[in-house]
């Protein structure tokens, strides 16, 4: 008896598409669904459709109009305390875990976390930049929408006909 090659796991498209979005959100990119379209091969209806089926699953978040990421699934918080003591040790309390550290480990614990701590402040502060250029595009449209209104009322009331109804000798 001979035994068959392990075959390949073939994975969905739908999980193709999650993992490219979850892929782009872990770069600090934007998942569009033109990037996922393209980066997938997949139609826009297919792509669309599976991101439909994800958000409704509560497995990927809107941010903006075409703009999707992942839910994360983080594992639930636990308590954390830092305590300093006189002679320069500290402990670490996560959890049920507590650790004894000396200056020497808190420094290097803290150089290790400095990366993560400026990665999260960029991020935090791209997300932030994207929402102030959404208000002020909403504020924007909404102030430019005034000007129309304020325009047209204007011209009624000097009787001055719209550019259209000029008519040319």
């Amino acid at each position: 008896m001979t035994q068959k090659p392990p075959q390949p796991v073939r994975r969905g498209v739908g999980e193709l598409v999650f993992q490219t979005i979850q892929d782009l959100h872990n770069a600090g990119r934007i998942a569009t669904r033109s990037v996922v379209k393209e980066m997938t091969g997949q139609s826009y209806s297919v792509v669309d459709d599976h991101v439909k089926r994800m958000l409704e699953d509560g497995r990927l978040r809107r941010v903006s109009p075409g703009v999707f990421e992942p839910v994360e699934e983080l594992p639930a918080a636990q308590a954390i305390s830092l305590t300093v003591l006189p002679s320069g040790m500290a402990k670490l309390e996560v959890g049920d875990a507590c650790l004894d550290l000396n200056p020497a480990d808190c420094r290097r614990i803290g150089s290790l976390f400095r990366g993560s701590s400026e990665e999260m402040t960029s991020l935090q502060g791209a997300r932030e930049l994207t929402d102030a250029i959404a208000d002020l595009r909403r504020q924007l449209a909404l102030a430019q929408h005034r000007v129309d209104q304020q325009d047209e009322v204007i011209r009624r009331l000097q009787r001055l006909p719209k550019q259209a109804e000029i008519q040319f000798l």
